[in-house]
């Protein structure tokens, strides 16, 4: 039976965007431009969909980091998610946290937003540009790694698993790895004409890969066999309820979806809903990115094990112990 959540604290993900859009604006002035700058009070959380993904893996982050002793501070990887919700996590939490996107100029805006807020922060930003397949990391480096839609939108036939199996190498044991993907009723791996990937603008008519939607065969497969290595501890999907309200929303351009940004929580808390493990989500897609598509999105996540002790080394590390103890000086 699908489990109904309400709300996904809409108020305290948009409440910390609104804040740091004026912070900017009072610190920064118009260095990102006057679009972008308004942009960042109008609309500081870019849509409806994203407060289940901002509550699902906060909550699940913020529960993972009380392992550690309040003096400590955890290390936390952002793979190219929206930098709100990791400026929030460095706002709020004792962590240090890695924002990076392998798109240079997001990474440039979020270390302007950063510079207004740093000042009060709790933990500390760091910003680097870099590909999800080719994480410039050692192994075992990182308490938690996060990647909010992105590894969707990287290119290549295995891209996605590539990228997954990259971000459990930079995973200490014991770690927390947290992935949402677009998931629908249908797998397609969707072009989009006037961009190329996810952000960069191209001005032309050609069509270029944007991103896929997965379904439950294609998220085992491309994401779960990928992380074979670690045990996968929640799934949830996230649906939306279609009907006028996103049918009319779908249809706004998206200077007018910026204009009513301040909309977006009620919208959440109107369409968004949720369940346990892969439940059937409605919605229409093609094979050609829309802003009307609706599709719904699955949030995994997995804990990388640690290590067992084998027996013989255990005995070989107790008969040290053992023989330090009987060693006088």
């Amino acid at each position: 039976m699908r489990a109904k959540i309400f709300h996904y604290d809409e108020m305290k993900y948009y409440g910390f965007g609104l804040r740091m859009g004026a912070a900017n604006f009072f610190r920064n002035g118009l260095r990102l431009g006057a679009k972008k700058t308004l942009g960042k009070v109008l609309q500081p959380i870019n849509s409806y969909t994203r407060f289940p993904e901002y509550y699902f893996l906060g909550r699940g982050i913020e529960r993972h980091l009380r392992r550690f002793a309040s003096e400590s501070s955890a290390r936390v990887l952002d793979v190219g998610s929206p930098k709100c919700f990791g400026l929030y996590l460095a706002s709020h939490c004792n962590v240090e946290i890695h924002l990076t996107d392998v798109h240079g100029p997001a990474v440039d805006e979020a270390r302007v937003l950063w510079a207004g807020i740093a000042k009060r922060a709790k933990g500390k930003a760091i910003f680097s540009v870099q590909d999800a397949r080719k994480l410039e990391y050692s192994a075992e480096h990182f308490d938690a790694v996060y990647s909010m839609s992105v590894i969707e939108h990287v290119a290549g036939e295995t891209g996605d698993s590539e990228s997954i199996r990259e971000m459990l190498r930079v995973l200490k044991p014991g770690g927390l790895l947290l992935v949402t993907v677009p998931f629908g009723e249908k797998y397609v791996e969707q072009g989009r004409i006037g961009f190329q990937g996810a952000a960069i603008e191209t001005g032309c008519r050609e069509q270029y890969f944007f991103q896929r939607v997965y379904t439950e065969d294609a998220a085992r497969k491309r994401i779960i066999d990928a992380a074979a290595e670690a045990d996968l501890r929640s799934l949830v999907t996230i649906s939306r309820r279609t009907g006028l309200i996103s049918s009319l929303y779908g249809r706004l351009g998206p200077g007018l979806r910026g204009v009513l940004g301040f909309l977006n929580p009620i919208l959440s808390m109107a369409l968004n809903d949720s369940g346990k493990g892969f439940l059937p989500v409605a919605g229409h897609y093609s094979d050609l990115h829309s802003p009307r598509d609706i599709y719904g999105d699955l949030i995994l996540a997995c804990e990388k094990p640690v290590p067992r002790e084998s027996p013989a080394s255990a005995n070989e590390k107790r008969g040290a112990e053992l023989a330090g103890a009987g060693t006088t000086s």
